[in-house]
C-alpha cells in the first residue's frame, strides 16, 4: 500500500530554527513509522493508496495524524490501535482554517 501525506500546520512557523528542525524530524519519523506499518496492508481502492493528513502543532512537538479522511475502517482501526498517542482529536474545522499556513520555513 502506498501512503500519501498532506501536512497542515496549526499556527505560524516558529522563530527557533532548532524547534523547526525537531518538528521536521518528528514529521519524518511518524511518516516513516506509518509507511512501514502499512506497507503490507491492502486497501480496497483502485490505486491501493491511502491519503492521510499530518498536523504540525502550534505548540509542543507531538505531530498528529487525522483519521477523518480515511475511508477504510480496518486501516483506521489499525492506526488507532498502533499509534494511539498520534491521533488528532481536535475539531476538523481547525484544520480547514489552517490549511493555507506555510508548513516549514528555511533553516
Amino acid at each position: 500500500m502506498e501512503v500519501k501525506f498532506d501536512l497542515v500546520r496549526i499556527g505560524k512557523i516558529r522563530k527557533s530554527s532548532i524547534a523547526e528542525r525537531i518538528l521536521k524530524q518528528n514529521v519524518d519519523l511518524l511518516r516513516n513509522d506509518i509507511r512501514s506499518f502499512l506497507k503490507d496492508e491492502n486497501i480496497n481502492n483502485k490505486h491501493n493508496t491511502v491519503h492521510m493528513v499530518m498536523i504540525i502543532p502550534g505548540t509542543g512537538y507531538n505531530v498528529k495524524i487525522a483519521l477523518q479522511n480515511i475511508k477504510d475502517l480496518h486501516i483506521k482501526k489499525e492506526l488507532k490501535n498502533n499509534f494511539p498517542n498520534s491521533i488528532y482529536k481536535g475539531e476538523y474545522s481547525i484544520l480547514m482554517d489552517n490549511v493555507e499556513n506555510k508548513v516549514f520555513g528555511g533553516y
